[in-house]
């Protein structure tokens, strides 16, 4: 384990945010986040269904503090974007493809200005191991 962030079961800690992709009208993905230092890291990502989603409870916690890529990150299994928009009203992960400007948020519909990331949290849930 790199950073030395374990449970007290000795597995690393990690969350699961879900993810919808723009490139392909909001298909959903889970993104896997581990503990490393004061944030995460987001380490590696999976297609998803809605249903197993909500089975797992992947919106039931939050995932707080700064966020960035490891290195070996593959990106959204749709697109292979590396980079998110975090919506600011529902708090859930959309691919980010554009440079700048607007985005519409494919889980809520809510439209805003790009910002940079302020680590006030993202909507996730517990990874099973």
């Amino acid at each position: 384990m790199r950073n030395g962030y374990k449970t007290p079961n000795g597995e690393p800690e990690a969350r699961i945010a879900m993810a919808k992709c723009k490139e392909t009208k909001g298909k959903l993905y889970g993104v896997r986040f581990q503990k490393s230092g004061a944030g995460w890291k987001y380490t590696w990502a999976f297609p998803m269904e809605e249903r197993t989603a909500e089975r797992e409870g992947y919106s039931d916690t939050n995932i707080m503090g700064d966020i960035e890529p490891d290195r070996e990150y593959p990106g959204c299994p749709y697109c292979g974007t590396k980079n998110f928009v975090i919506c600011d009203k529902c708090k859930h992960l959309n691919c980010n493809t554009s440079v700048g400007g607007l985005f519409t948020c494919e889980w809520c519909g809510n439209t805003g200005t790009l910002v940079n990331y302020d680590g006030d949290g993202i909507a996730s849930g517990g990874d099973r191991g």
